[in-house]
């Protein structure tokens, strides 16, 4: 076989395919074109030696906050620095500003951009306030319209259920799976302190997605260091656990104690967003690292981060897969050993031992060297650093 770029050598991880092994990997056309073992290269193609480095498909990161009409926003050109190729989108938008949020970013970016449309009317334009607090925002028929005329990028319905919703949780969350099951499409949950988790569990339907599983403000899927029944029987019946990091929702200790119960993610995410991009998640491979930190081997890790958010999204047959005929999305990455510091949303910091570095990244065939793209943040006002002060008060406070 021959290819326009022939990645050579790299140990190639595939959830998709069961593989996990040395190989090579050609690519022409933007397009997978064949893996097997000494691939021959065509006059002039570009050869890459990767002993020693890994090979996945392109990373997906299932939640992230990428239009930047919301406070939350951030340009998910950042994606491509760090080996995601495939950037969802959680609830930034609603129906009112979803068209332009397509129209400005979706269609425009180098990433591949999906989303989950808020039920929300404006999604989540800031912090002041929360999006639900007044009822009339919530407006099932509109939100289904919206995502009807475009499904060829969105996935479902997205709802934050904590204090925004201000006690209107049970009806919002109606409103929601009203939208969803008109579109048939999954919905995805936020939970956080406020939340009525129990509720919220019993109410999910297979495919449904809970994301910030390990969040440890309250109000989650732990009580009294116990899972929720709730939570093993939701899994049970097929609804998915997202990681969802953030500025707030992760945590050393309840990630752990979930461990303990064998309740390990469905998908790994960020939840990248401008509050959370400096300090806490980072990127998806530091979040990536520190569930290797937690014992998880590196193939679950890569599976938690292709193959899963694919099957979550209804969209293996082509992304999260290194297959001969689809689109060539490729992170190549090294795992490097020494001492790296790592802090949870509670401002813990534990040292880990390897860490996850991308190397070369891949999207439909076109190379992107990580840290090479230019993608700023917007600075910080008044109102963002008052959101700081309250991430790290109110951790203390859960800690209390």
């Amino acid at each position: 076989m021959s290819a326009a770029v022939l990645l050579r050598g790299g140990r190639v991880i595939d959830p998709s395919q069961g593989i996990d092994r040395v190989m090579d990997v050609a690519v022409r056309g933007g397009r997978i074109a064949a893996l097997g073992e000494h691939l021959a290269a065509e006059p002039g193609a570009e050869v890459w030696d990767l002993a020693g480095k890994y090979v996945c498909p392109g990373l997906i990161d299932l939640h992230g906050h990428w239009y930047e009409g919301s406070a939350f926003g951030i340009d998910p050109l950042l994606c491509l620095n760090h080996g995601v190729t495939t950037a969802v989108d959680a609830g930034t938008a609603g129906f009112v500003n979803f068209a332009e949020f397509r129209r400005s970013r979706i269609e425009t970016s180098p990433v591949r951009v999906l989303a989950f449309v808020n039920i929300a009317a404006l999604g989540i334009p800031s912090n002041l306030t929360g999006e639900l607090e007044d009822l009339r925002h919530a407006r099932p028929a509109e939100t289904a319209a919206v995502i009807q005329a475009n499904l060829d990028v969105v996935l479902g319905v997205k709802v934050r259920q904590g204090t925004m919703v201000a006690g209107h949780g049970r009806e919002v969350m109606q409103r929601t799976l009203a939208a969803a099951r008109e579109c048939r499409v999954p919905v995805m949950v936020h939970i956080s302190r406020g939340a009525e988790t129990t509720h919220i569990l019993r109410q999910l339907r297979p495919g449904d997605i809970v994301t910030h599983c390990y969040q440890g403000r309250g109000d989650g899927l732990l009580e009294g260091g116990a899972l929720l029944p709730e939570a093993l029987a939701a899994r049970h019946e097929g609804v998915l656990f997202d990681v969802g990091h953030g500025c707030g929702s992760f945590r050393w200790e309840t990630a752990r104690k979930a461990f303990e119960h064998f309740f390990l993610p469905d998908t790994i995410s960020t939840d990248l967003h401008r509050y959370s991009v400096e300090r806490w998640a980072i990127d998806l491979p530091t979040t990536m690292t520190k569930f290797l930190h937690l014992g998880m081997p590196l193939s679950d890790v890569i599976r938690k981060t292709t193959l899963e958010p694919a099957r979550a999204m209804r969209r293996d047959h082509g992304l999260g897969t290194l297959r001969p005929g689809a689109p060539a999305d490729v992170c190549v990455f090294d795992l490097e050993e020494g001492e790296f510091p790592l802090e949870d949303t509670h401002m813990k910091t534990e040292t880990a031992r390897r860490r996850i570095r991308p190397f070369r990244v891949l999207r439909a065939g076109e190379v992107i060297r990580p840290g090479s793209l230019s993608a700023p943040l917007r600075p910080l006002n008044g109102a963002d650093r008052e959101v700081l002060e309250f991430v790290e008060r109110s951790a203390k406070e859960a800690d209390g």
